[in-house]
């Protein structure tokens, strides 16, 4: 049960219920990760502009991009997170046997190429210690990236690890869209 209350659209500021009305328009829902960090509206509307640019970045791609999220979602065991950056890889293309193969290194480089694997093992690294990305990783991603794109990589595994650990630590609920989707599946 979540530790604070979802904020619903009658509850919030007109620049709040403003940024529910675009995310909604976006997505078709509006998350409860907003709803809840409704309740500062500063903090909302000044983290929506960066969480979406670096999100729509196309520096990376839709596809690499959910494969960092993803792999920091299983590292972070969000199950929140695990919800929704599932139904991102499955938008990007990935399919339910390389979705399971995320989080477990030993099956990355078999069900993934090259670059997949490596952004998989960087989100897996630097999520389970903000220490764990080793000269040797380091040197791996210069050599199949861009600087460009590493950037984009690490900010991207840094979001994801900030909204998991906020997720988390306030016990923020996965959405109906999400549990019933997983209801009907199972």
């Amino acid at each position: 049960m979540a530790m604070i209350a979802p904020l619903h659209e009658d509850e919030v500021t007109p620049e709040v219920a403003h940024v529910f009305a675009r995310v909604e328009q976006e997505y078709g829902f509006v998350p409860n990760i907003l709803r809840t960090m409704a309740h500062c509206p500063d903090l909302l509307t000044t983290f929506v502009p960066l969480w979406a640019q670096i999100y729509q970045s196309p520096t990376i791609g839709a596809r690499l991009r959910a494969l960092a999220a993803l792999g920091t979602a299983k590292a972070q065991e969000c199950t929140y997170c695990v919800a929704h950056m599932t139904a991102s890889a499955r938008k990007a293309g990935f399919g339910e046997e390389q979705i399971l193969a995320v989080g477990d290194l030993s099956v990355i480089n078999t069900a993934f190429n090259d670059r997949e694997s490596l952004i998989l093992e960087t989100a897996d690294a630097l999520t389970r210690d903000p220490d764990g990305v080793s000269d040797e990783l380091r040197r791996r991603l210069a050599d199949e990236f861009t600087e460009s794109e590493i950037v984009n990589i690490v900010l991207a595994i840094g979001m994801y690890n900030l909204t998991s650990r906020f997720l988390k630590a306030l016990s923020v609920d996965v959405e109906n869209v999400f549990t019933e989707a997983n209801s009907a599946a199972g």
